[in-house]
């Protein structure tokens, strides 16, 4: 069952508890300071229902996103990382990426960097099209995260 967790103009943030997976979908281009605030406002939700769900995913919708900033792009590799993997416990994390290689760079540098950054810490990245090539991934990889 899919169930809301907060709407804002920029986001929707929604636990499907079937997986279970957060997941988030940008609705539009947004400031970085509106980015960085929604995310930071995600992953108190994510810690909080990780007391509910031990192996919890989770998914970003980045295909309406746009482009970054490039001070949050710095922000996602320098401050955002340590927050969703360490400080944040996110060992499954899968991305939908849009059509436009601009708006994507960021999202794949991120990914990229994270895997290099995490990976003596069980943490599982992916990049997809599609939400349902993401949910099968993600699926997989609860299976192996301990």
């Amino acid at each position: 069952m899919i169930a809301g967790i907060f709407e804002n103009e920029f986001v929707t943030c929604q636990l499907d508890d079937s997986l279970p997976v957060l997941l988030h979908r940008w609705r539009s281009e947004l400031p970085g300071e509106e980015f960085r605030y929604n995310l930071r406002r995600i992953l108190d939700e994510y810690v909080a229902l990780r007391k509910s769900y031990h192996q919890l995913a989770w998914l970003a919708d980045t295909r309406k996103l746009g482009e970054l900033d490039e001070a949050t792009e710095y922000w996602l590799t320098e401050t955002w990382e340590n927050l969703l993997f360490r400080q944040g416990g996110v060992k499954v994390h899968a991305v939908i990426l849009g059509a436009s290689i601009f708006a994507d760079y960021p999202m794949e540098k991120f990914k990229n960097d994270a895997e290099a950054k995490f990976k003596n810490e069980q943490v599982r990245l992916g990049v997809f099209s599609n939400e349902p090539d993401a949910y099968r991934w993600m699926q997989a990889q609860l299976l192996q995260v301990s």
